[in-house]
């Protein structure tokens, strides 16, 4: 007989779309800061609608709002994209897209998980980005802190 947890199942994404959102993270943090900003990532969308895409980015990908999105961060929305029962396929196609530079896609699945896990006291999205980044801290494939 199984047990009940209320801990979320933690599905991260597989280590080749990791390594596909680490690119994209590192083709926008030019100054390898690990956290981007919103003036870097307008300049990574340049005209294609910028300041909407940009908007739209850090409404689902800043959770604490601090103005920068850390790759821990990053990586725990993708994490997250891919617990709301979106395919690696799905994950994969969208990363493609967003390495050559076009828009960035709303995650309705993801806006009702961000909505409903705010109203929690201690928040699975907090638990997903320290697991991000004690994974990080375990990798071998970049230096983020």
């Amino acid at each position: 007989m199984g047990t009940c947890s209320n801990r979320p199942e933690h599905k991260q994404i597989s280590k080749n779309l990791r390594l596909k959102a680490i690119m994209i993270f590192q083709k926008i943090d030019i100054y390898n800061k690990g956290s981007i900003d919103k003036e870097r990532t307008l300049q990574f969308w340049k005209s294609n609608f910028a300041k909407i895409n940009t908007d739209a980015l850090f409404q689902q990908v800043d959770y604490n709002k601090s103005g920068n999105i850390t790759i821990q961060e990053w990586l725990a929305f993708w994490d997250i994209v891919k617990q709301q029962g979106y395919s690696e396929q799905e994950i994969s196609d969208e990363l493609d897209e967003l390495q050559q530079g076009k828009a960035w896609v709303q995650f309705y699945k993801v806006d009702a998980f961000i909505r409903a896990d705010t109203q929690r006291q201690k928040t699975q999205i907090d638990q997903i980005v320290q697991m991000e980044k004690k994974t990080l801290l375990k990798s071998k494939s970049f230096n983020y802190n």
